[in-house]
């Protein structure tokens, strides 16, 4: 007759677990990275969301008629700003640029309001059109900013640093007159 061994039995669903173990957590962490590029292409999806909310807003002629008007582009301008900025926390500021003008532009439009409702005058309308013109090409180079295995396109990263330098200079020299 064969001796049971006590305890016997416990070794092997103790090894199968030892194996199966280690198996599972690479699994896990190969499916957390999966998750991690999915939130970033998410990310990015909200942040071109915002952007394009934007642009509709300082495009509208509308809008730009008076002081009260602006409040909406502001409000548009902050959020694109705050979208844009947790993308780049997301990427990386080594892959994708912070945008300076958008809150340039917020200040810009906070002096246009600091004297009360007015009509806005025709030079600060042709300034709100000009940053509305960079406005119209950021977010036309933003549309084709990441690939479809979410990177960022180098290129396209460059030319919306060109863009949103330029936009930034101006609102700069507005602020200064």
């Amino acid at each position: 007759m064969k001796r049971i061994r006590p305890g016997g039995w416990i070794v092997w669903p103790l090894l199968g677990l030892l194996v199966f173990m280690p198996v599972y957590q690479l699994s896990g962490l190969l499916h957390a990275k999966e998750s991690r590029q999915d939130a970033a292409h998410l990310l990015y999806q909200v942040s071109l969301f915002q952007m394009e909310l934007f642009n509709s807003y300082l495009q509208d002629p509308a809008a730009l008629q008076d002081t009260s008007r602006l409040n909406v582009l502001k409000q548009a301008a902050y959020s694109a700003s705050y979208a844009h900025e947790k993308l780049v926390m997301a990427m990386g500021e080594d892959q994708l640029t912070s945008l300076r003008s958008l809150p340039r532009l917020m200040q810009y439009i906070l002096r246009l309001q600091i004297g009360g409702n007015r009509p806005l005058k025709p030079e600060e309308i042709g300034t709100l059109r000009e940053a509305g013109e960079y406005s119209r090409q950021m977010y036309d180079v933003y549309s084709h900013l990441l690939s479809s295995g979410d990177a960022v396109y180098s290129s396209q990263n460059n030319e919306l640093k060109k863009l949103d330098r330029e936009m930034d200079e101006l609102l700069g020299k507005k602020l200064l007159q």
